[in-house]
């Protein structure tokens, strides 16, 4: 659907909620595709949505909200009765389901699980006991597997049992007599061999999988390494329990973009639809105080130096120069290695290689713009010395700047804390106040020489 498509769409929606049409309107809805839906839906005010939402059936309402940003949808199901919420459940898959009922009020989020149907909540109960952000926590309780001892034809009979149940289906995993996961057979394979072909015969026992424990962007990590469209999931005793699917896998690549950009950026725990000031308020917050606690030691660093700021009033007019240099060397240093490290493409055991190339990078970049700064300071103020020594101070922040950012990101990670938040205010105003330091330390001592 094009955004011309869309806006139209959104017009006749938002007149027929006006007019009341709700037949008309209900006709309306049952067009679009549920991903569509959902877009729409977000562009309404929240009476709005309500109307909508209530005029589907809960197959379809299930299919909308999994699609809707999490604050919307939070908000969306705090405004439908329980009942609403449980039938719409009923309909999802267990991952999805388990999704929305996580963004529950726990009281609210107890009272559904106790109205859904019994092995709805049973699954519920049971993904809930993971850690969202685990491999557990994003697993589908729904697959397919079979006895490596059955034959074709029993995976097959097996397959159609289920046929309702899971969808997106292009494995079957194998499974021993004790559960455990044992190898992997496509549907292609079932279709193309023999019936009576027994199972461990055609199997791939080289298969690929993950602990229930395993954390989220190392299983995109992995999906993405080996080109998989659906993960399983085993306990430690690699029993196979869930599987995680491709669309599952799209879902925590961009969580995980989204995260790391919010770090950068220095917005804590905020999502692009929330609607709450307070909240988005709550999530800047502690990152403008980090600045402001961090220009207040700047302050205290031109205070220490007032001595020789008040020699030479010149020094002042490169301050924000250098700070601005050694910050944009840093953030550059950071977040190219934070993408590597986020992608696989740069390895923790490669530290070394890695703060060698941006300590290289950083000294070459650091004499170019030196020397042209020395220069620019030489005939602008008529004094080579201070030249020299303001060039000197550039270099040396450049490349402390450019090693500092290189090298926070792999001690975090070293750490267990996301690498991203090297990328923020943190390593800003880290730069600013450390760079501002060596600046006046070096201008200093080349005043004092002089």
């Amino acid at each position: 659907m094009t955004k011309a498509d869309n806006a139209i769409l959104l017009n006749k929606i938002r007149n027929l909620i006006e007019e009341k049409a709700y037949p008309d309107l209900e006709r309306l809805i049952t067009e679009p595709h549920p991903a569509d839906l959902a877009d729409l839906i977000e562009h309404l005010e929240s009476d709005e949505r309500l109307s909508v939402f209530k005029l589907l059936t809960p197959e379809r309402a299930g299919e909308v909200l999994k699609e809707i940003s999490s604050p919307i949808q939070e908000s969306l199901t705090n405004e439908l009765d329980d009942q609403t919420v449980a039938h719409i459940l009923n309909e999802l898959d267990s991952d999805d389901a388990t999704d929305i009922v996580d963004h529950l009020p726990r009281e609210s989020a107890q009272k559904i699980i106790d109205l859904v149907q019994p092995d709805v909540s049973e699954e519920l109960q049971k993904l809930l006991g993971y850690e969202t952000d685990t491999a557990g926590g994003i697993m589908a309780l729904e697959f397919v597997s079979v006895n490596s001892s059955s034959t074709i034809q029993e995976a097959i009979e097996n397959i159609r049992k289920k046929r309702e149940e899971v969808e997106n289906l292009y494995y079957v995993w194998v499974v021993d007599d004790y559960s455990k996961l044992v190898g992997v057979v496509s549907i292609k394979d079932l279709v193309l061999e023999p019936q009576d072909q027994k199972i461990n015969d055609i199997m791939n026992p080289d298969i690929i999988s993950v602990d229930v424990d395993t954390d989220q962007e190392e299983v995109a990590r992995i999906a993405k390494q080996y080109d998989l469209t659906h993960i399983p999931v085993v306990t430690a005793q690699h029993k196979l329990i869930g599987r995680i699917t491709n669309d599952d896998i799209i879902d925590v690549i961009e969580e995980e973009a989204n995260e790391d950009i919010s770090l950068m950026a220095g917005v804590l725990d905020q999502e692009i639809a929330e609607e709450s000031a307070l909240k988005i308020s709550r999530a800047r917050l502690p990152w403008l105080l980090l600045g402001l606690f961090g220009g207040l030691l700047s302050a205290m660093v031109i205070n220490h130096f007032h001595g020789s700021l008040e020699k030479m009033l010149a020094l002042s007019f490169f301050i924000p120069v250098i700070m601005a240099m050694g910050g944009n060397t840093g953030t550059q240093a950071a977040i190219v290695v934070i993408r590597g490290l986020a992608t696989g493409d740069i390895s923790i055991v490669h530290t070394g290689k890695r703060l060698l190339t941006e300590l290289w990078v950083a000294l070459i970049n650091g004499i170019l713009c030196g020397i042209l700064l020395g220069l620019v300071v030489t005939f602008w103020l008529s004094d080579p010395h201070l030249g020299l020594g303001v060039g000197v101070s550039l270099i040396t922040v450049i490349i402390f700047s450019g090693s500092f950012g290189a090298f926070v990101p792999f001690l975090l990670r070293k750490l267990n804390i996301d690498p991203a938040l090297a990328a923020g205010p943190f390593i800003t105003t880290t730069n600013d106040i450390l760079g501002l330091l060596i600046y006046l330390s070096i201008i200093t001592h080349f005043l004092m020489a002089g």
